[in-house]
């Protein structure tokens, strides 16, 4: 499956940054915002029930990027947001499942407490650092942001998915 997606990681990588570079923030309150909108939308998931918005932002971005390529995502129109159903997704279609380094941009990750993000640098065997983007990291602090390029611990990982 990762050769014919190719192409969508890679735009998926620049769709996040772009959106990275709009600064996007929680704006209008708690898991809510201008831009965090428009995941919800793309995730079909509902608006008024403050949900984590981290799996919204990589289903959205993957989304957009399969459009871009003329491609669809393998997981359809699900709500490809929570930590629990990217997992049972990703052993449902275990081929998907990443056993081995390196870690490649575009690479799917759910962490061991469930929260979703992509990795946006290539990650070699031996390295514990992951080179991620990351949305939900608002902590509304003065100039806090909510969608972050950032690092991770690989230790931190529950899985891995390359589409």
């Amino acid at each position: 499956m990762s050769d014919f997606y190719n192409d969508v990681r890679k735009m998926a990588v620049e769709i996040a940054l772009e959106e990275v570079g709009k600064k996007v923030v929680e704006d209008t309150g708690p898991n809510r915002g201008t831009h965090i909108d428009k995941y919800l939308k793309r995730a079909f998931a509902p608006l008024d029930q403050g949900l984590n918005w981290c799996g919204m932002f990589v289903n959205y971005v993957f989304k957009e990027a399969a459009n871009r390529c003329g491609k669809t995502v393998p997981w359809g129109n699900t709500t490809f947001w929570k930590g629990s159903s990217v997992i049972n997704w990703a052993y449902a279609n275990f081929d998907t499942v990443v056993m081995e380094f390196p870690l490649l941009p575009g690479d799917i990750y759910v962490m061991n407490k469930g929260h979703i993000g992509m990795v946006r640098r290539t990650t070699e065997e031996g390295s514990d650092l992951m080179f991620t983007i990351d949305g939900n990291q608002s902590t509304f602090d003065a100039g806090g942001k909510s969608l972050k390029a950032r690092e991770r611990n690989f230790a931190d990982m529950d899985t891995i998915i390359r589409i």
